[in-house]
């Protein structure tokens, strides 16, 4: 999927979760880090460390992002527990869009084989239905007020933006 599709998907994702929307934005686009100039051209078969949806679209760095959002959340501080949570969701939504294409995701430790669902192509006309799809559940979420400004940094960072710009403007 691309970039677009992947930031629609974590917007979406995230939103129906009730959690703030730039953490699961960059979630939804890290893994693509390996993408292009991310990693080192080989001249070897393809490994989990020198192609894309590689080691950075395994399916196990989700359980280990979310052990470490709850970890944070409950032991250490709320609110930043809440921002991975989210940036694990919106992992976690770039994962679930990749699991469509047949190219798909790592689940062992090699790089074949790979979940895959093999419903659309990337850039395809198939790619531009689930945009579609993800466009009406995005509208669905701000007429019924789930999807909002203080959708995007979370209500009590929002109440604390609002009140430092009024205290400089008046």
């Amino acid at each position: 999927m691309t970039a677009g599709t992947h930031i629609i998907g974590a917007i979406v994702l995230a939103s129906a979760l009730k959690l703030p929307l730039i953490p699961a934005v960059v979630g939804a686009l890290i893994p693509d880090v390996d993408l292009k100039k991310g990693l080192p051209k080989f001249r070897q078969n393809r490994t989990l460390f020198n192609s894309h949806r590689g080691i950075t679209h395994h399916i196990l760095i989700l359980p280990v992002l979310l052990f470490i959002s709850v970890v944070v959340k409950d032991f250490l501080n709320q609110q930043i527990g809440i921002y991975l949570l989210s940036f694990s969701v919106g992992y976690a939504s770039h994962l679930l869009l990749d699991l469509l294409t047949p190219l798909g995701i790592p689940y062992k430790t090699k790089y074949y084989p790979r979940l895959s669902l093999k419903l659309f192509r990337t850039g395809r006309i198939g790619e531009i239905f689930v945009i579609l799809a993800l466009v009406a559940l995005m509208i669905v979420q701000v007429k019924t007020g789930s999807l909002n400004f203080n959708s995007f940094f979370g209500e009590k960072i929002t109440k604390t933006l609002k009140e430092v710009s009024y205290e400089i403007l008046h």
